[in-house]
């Protein structure tokens, strides 16, 4: 019988439940030690630091003087900011500009939600089907534009209901 070296306990038994691991040795908190890998019978290697991935995360990144760990992989790999490094390989997020493109007033009112987080924008497609994503089908709304799009165009709607919507109106 052939042992898996998954670091899941659901998986490989000699994994122990996160209760029953050791603690990170931050004082305050409680997570398990990270498991960094398994030995060919099963049984995990803990991190050597005696960290959980939250506390080893900030740590580098507090050692690298940035915010966040990832940041220095985006760095690392030249990308201009973590944001951008995260949508590298999303179909459509690469397309996402870095404001509201109904403040011309394409949904029938201006747009006037000022951003200040990019997780404030989303991509939106036109035609309402989430397979197409060719650039041109692609426009980037505010999370308040694209729920009342969504709402309005009933694109959350499947197929079937659309052509029913269709035949009674």
């Amino acid at each position: 019988m052939k042992i898996s070296t998954s670091t899941d306990y659901r998986i490989n038994t000699r994994i122990p439940h996160p209760d029953d691991r050791p603690r990170c040795i931050i004082r305050g908190c409680k997570h398990p030690v990270s498991i960094s890998c398994t030995k060919k019978d099963g049984t995990p290697y803990y991190r050597a630091s005696g960290l959980c991935g939250t506390c080893h995360g900030k740590t580098i990144a507090k050692k690298y003087g940035v915010k966040h760990a990832g940041e220095i992989t985006a760095q690392r790999q030249g990308y201009k900011g973590l944001s951008e490094y995260r949508n590298r390989t999303h179909p459509y997020r690469q397309y996402r500009k870095d404001y509201c493109e109904n403040r011309d007033g394409r949904l029938g009112y201006t747009c006037r939600v000022k951003i200040r987080i990019p997780l404030q924008l989303e991509v939106d497609h036109k035609n309402g089907n989430p397979k197409d994503n060719r650039p041109r089908n692609l426009q980037t709304l505010c999370c308040m534009c694209h729920k009342y799009k969504t709402y309005t165009h009933g694109d959350s709607t499947t197929p079937g209901r659309k052509l029913l919507n269709l035949k009674t109106h």
